[in-house]
């Protein structure tokens, strides 16, 4: 049997292997400002940086959405300019390949 640890966020029991909390969906191993950020086409309302930046840090693309519009009317446009340049930085997700199981969206052309 392998050994367990506690998750941090919902405190259940989980794999000391575990890359994701099976109970909450938290992400346990990673940590959020290591690896590629990228814009995610599905979701997306404007560019994807909200959703790429929600699944990232694991938590509700509403939040993010939130602060973004709550940081453009309190700071004076700096969360505006902060949005641009992510997503400018930032690169669209690739497409799933059409071998992917989960894939199940019709093609744009």
């Amino acid at each position: 049997m392998s050994e367990m640890r506690v998750c941090p966020y919902c405190a259940e029991s989980i794999r000391s292997e575990a890359i994701k909390c099976r109970y909450c969906g938290s992400m346990v191993s990673a940590f959020p400002l290591v690896g590629e950020w990228v814009r995610k086409e599905n979701g997306r309302m404007i560019a994807g940086v909200c959703a790429g930046l929600a699944e990232r840090f694991a938590i509700s693309v509403t939040v993010i959405r939130l602060a973004f519009v709550l940081g453009f009317l309190f700071s004076g446009g700096a969360a505006a300019i902060l949005y641009v340049v992510l997503w400018v930085i930032m690169p669209l997700e690739l497409p799933r390949d059409l071998g992917d199981p989960g894939f199940d969206e019709p093609l744009g052309y």
